[in-house]
């Protein structure tokens, strides 16, 4: 690993729901955040500040799922509530420190490990820095595109405004 404490947390469990099971491999790992969140999916009446810079975001829907960590033979399953959100993001899901607890988990975040109890004792979880570099340079052109557009729609009302006013 070329920069131990570099990278994000980003693991791959598997997504349990009533009709199918989905393998996500972008989910990233974040203690900071109050809350897990389901990009572009299900219903609440919540207020989200600070999840991108500078905007709020009303959530669509709120989901409960299962979230599985491990192996075929030595796995931890948890249901989780997300708060499902209408945003772009690089990452298919966001475990913040509800899904943490839930699963009495223990990020460590310059090794990009993480730990958790499991049925036949401790279950390690391995992101990769690879593909944390990945969702970095892949969340930098999404930013890059929201505020090229961001800056076009208010380059067009200027010159709606400009083209408004009499010579």
């Amino acid at each position: 690993m070329p920069n131990p404490g570099g990278y994000s947390l980003v693991l791959n469990p598997t997504i349990v729901a009533p009709r199918c099971t989905c393998k996500f491999s972008r989910v990233l790992i974040d203690g900071s955040s109050s809350i897990n969140i389901l990009y572009r999916d299900a219903m609440t009446r919540t207020i989200f500040h600070g999840i991108v810079p500078g905007l709020s975001c009303f959530p669509i829907g709120r989901i409960w799922l299962n979230v599985l960590f491990g192996t075929n033979d030595h796995f931890r399953c948890e249901p989780l509530w997300f708060e499902a959100v209408d945003l772009s993001s690089v990452y298919h899901a966001l475990l913040g420190r509800p899904a943490l607890a839930k699963f009495m988990a223990a990020p460590h975040y310059a090794y990009v490990k993480m730990k958790l109890p499991g049925p036949k004792g401790l279950i390690t979880i391995t992101g990769d820095y690879r593909k944390s570099l990945e969702c970095a340079r892949d969340g930098a052109k999404l930013a890059e595109s929201l505020v090229i557009a961001e800056e076009r729609r208010q380059l067009d009302r200027i010159v709606a405004l400009a083209s408004e006013i009499p010579a």
